[in-house]
């Protein structure tokens, strides 16, 4: 898949401006979030124009998750707080029965390698991307992972659409929206895999990040390939080293 950066797929598909994607660039530098988030917040493109130009541009399917049939099998194999963070939703397997099945997850950023590399080493399944809106994704996120009904989850999706999606602090907690923390910038928690990330490859900064995992999850798949650790251990290791 293409690395090339969400401003740069929509300048060429005349998407934006060169103007627009500075006053982005300059406004995501003040709220950290992603640049499509803010560009859509800004009213410079609608989620739709931003799903449609990542589709033409990265030859990936949509999905409409309001009319596809959630397989719940799909859902149970990543945990809540992943999707919220990474504002994805597994939406169903392909191949069940086989020994090609592929897991098909809808992306509201189909650029975040890193994720859909985690998803393969921990699943062990092939993923395929499909682009969504930020807001179809949250709604099936809060439906599906936190039982909110379709009429609460489609409402709390449309408010989270104008501003950041902070994820819930534990597993069975409500995604937190509004009130104080709405202007706070996201701490990204330090852990294990942080950790192993600057022992193996230096310490990075915010835009050094996403390559930095790509290079640990690679490093693992050629691990995994030579025998010399098994997803099981992987797993059971990360659990100590979040106690």
């Amino acid at each position: 898949m293409s690395r090339k950066r969400i401003g740069e797929l929509l300048l060429e598909r005349k998407a934006i401006t060169q103007a627009q994607l500075e006053a982005g660039l300059a406004a995501q530098k003040r709220t950290r979030q992603r640049l499509g988030v803010t560009l859509v917040q800004q009213g410079l493109i609608s989620e739709v124009q931003l799903a449609q130009a990542l589709a033409a541009s990265l030859t990936l399917g949509t999905v409409d998750l309001k009319q596809v049939q959630t397989d719940w099998t799909a859902v149970h194999m990543l945990r809540t707080r992943f999707c919220e963070t990474n504002e994805l939703f597994p939406f169903a397997i392909d191949g069940k029965g086989t020994a090609s099945r592929r897991l098909l997850v809808a992306m509201s950023d189909p650029l975040n390698q890193p994720a859909i590399d985690e998803i393969e080493f921990t699943t062990g399944l092939k993923v395929v991307p499909y682009v969504s809106t930020h807001s179809q994704v949250r709604e099936a996120i809060l439906r599906h992972y936190h039982k909110q009904s379709a009429a609460d989850a489609a409402a709390q999706a449309k408010t989270l659409q104008t501003q950041a999606f902070v994820p819930a602090r534990d597993e069975d907690e409500a995604p937190i929206v509004g009130g104080q923390i709405i202007n706070e910038a996201p701490t990204k928690k330090r852990d294990g895999v942080s950790r192993d990330l600057e022992f193996l490859f230096g310490a990075a900064d915010e835009h050094q990040s996403d390559e930095q995992e790509r290079r640990f999850w690679a490093l693992l798949r050629v691990l995994q390939r030579k025998g010399l650790i098994s997803r099981e251990e992987f797993l059971a290791e990360l659990g100590n080293d979040e106690r």
